[in-house]
């Protein structure tokens, strides 16, 4: 008889968990407190970028945050609150900012989005996951001249570590690319890089998991794990008195900010800080972007999907709200104008804001929970759940299953903390 998982989060990170479990021979059920892909998948940048996988802390970050702190606006920026939770949070990211943590961190997580825009490739080639996807690579542009400093800077880290990246003059980032304003100073074309549109990902492999006789089911909160001993047996999901149980073997915990509280609920420590991000997602227009820009001063990013383009960014430590900051989120469409010659129409503007879950260190926490068998957690992945998707499902599978993981483990730890 297969053994039996369940997957806890119908997102990218659990779709993937899902797809991957069901090719490693388990039978496998999906669940979700909304609806599949509604979360992050639904609404970030949609890149996948292995050339970008730093990890949030780093040499410098805490004085940034703090002169982030003066202006609501800001790409950075922790909501002040009394939250015992935000101050141990902060208290233990200070730790990992230095040159030393920033430098293993970012090998570990570009090992992981190598890995994962390897099976994207995969996945396309295959049909099994199919949605917009492109590798027509990433325009990084500036628009000081400090800016262009830090991207010479930025070329000779991505040439250290394989990525091939051109630096452009003003003149020449405006001949690459059409659709930008003279304001910009230059720019770094990595030409490895790739987008697809998250959402279609998300649901196309929830259909692939469907199709060969998963179970998905949402908008069915998880009440709580069926524990047996120190053994996980299952979960129960709805209410009373419509609340049922589903025994499994596995249980993967990949609900994105929300595993913080579920782990809790059976003893597991996972220091999680939902991190909002904004997006502004409009029609196509005449002068958009073929490929993919980072405005990197502004850490904003214009991507083009098909018919429609997002404005994507901002990072906001703010709790679990979800209500969105007309100005920070103003201040998303506004780099975007700033950097973009088109006085573009805002035509069937939707604005979207979301929790991505961010880890003390920024790496994802991939591992089984040592005190309570059969429990799998895979979360944490910060703005980088859509590019390390398929790779975290992988290796979420290979956990299950007992064999050797694709990549070592060890970075990603639940205990490291």
């Amino acid at each position: 008889m297969p053994q039996r998982a369940v997957v806890i989060g119908a997102g990218a990170v659990g779709v993937a968990s899902a797809y991957y479990l069901q090719r490693s021979g388990f039978t496998v059920t999906v669940v979700d407190q909304g609806d599949v892909g509604r979360g992050c998948s639904y609404g970030n940048s949609c890149l996948i970028v292995p050339s970008h996988s730093e990890p949030l802390p780093g040499p410098g970050v805490i004085g940034q945050a703090l002169r982030f702190l003066l202006s609501r606006t800001s790409p950075f920026y922790i909501r002040p609150r009394l939250d015992p939770a935000l101050a141990a949070f902060c208290w233990q990211f200070r730790k990992y900012c230095n040159r030393e943590s920033a430098e293993r961190g970012f090998e570990a997580l570009v090992g992981l989005s190598r890995a994962s825009l390897a099976l994207y490739q995969e996945l396309t080639a295959a049909k099994e996951a199919d949605f917009f996807f492109r590798r027509e690579g990433l325009l990084e542009v500036y628009l000081t001249e400090r800016g262009v400093g830090l991207g010479r800077h930025g070329r000779e880290i991505m040439a250290k570590q394989g990525f091939p990246a051109r630096l452009l003059s003003r003149d020449e980032a405006l001949a690459f690319e059409p659709a930008l304003s003279p304001s910009v100073k230059g720019g770094l074309f990595i030409e490895s890089e790739a987008h697809g549109f998250s959402f279609g990902y998300v649901q196309a492999l929830a259909r692939t998991v469907e199709g060969r006789g998963g179970r998905i089911v949402t908008r069915h909160p998880v009440a709580g794990l069926r524990i047996d001993g120190r053994r996980v047996k299952g979960i129960r999901i709805g209410e009373p008195p419509n609340e049922e149980e589903i025994e499994s073997d596995v249980v993967v915990l990949a609900a994105g900010a929300w595993s913080k509280r579920l782990g809790a609920a059976v003893g597991i420590s996972i220091p999680l800080q939902p991190a909002k991000g904004y997006s502004s997602t409009v029609d196509a227009f005449d002068g958009a972007p073929r490929v993919p820009v980072l405005i990197k001063e502004r850490r904003v990013i214009v991507t083009p999907l098909g018919d429609r383009v997002r404005f994507g960014g901002t990072l906001e430590l703010a709790g679990c709200d979800s209500g969105i900051d007309r100005a920070r989120y103003g201040a998303v469409v506004k780099a975007a104008r700033e950097t973009l010659k088109s006085d573009f129409p805002m035509k069937n503007e939707e604005a979207w804001c979301g929790w991505r879950p961010l880890t003390p260190d920024g790496l994802p926490i991939i591992d089984r929970a040592k005190n309570l068998e059969g429990l799998i957690v895979a979360t944490g992945h910060a703005m980088l759940g859509f590019t390390q998707s398929p790779i975290t499902g992988k290796l979420v599978a290979e956990l299950a299953s007992g064999a050797t993981p694709s990549l070592p483990l060890e970075p990603f730890r639940l205990d490291r903390f």
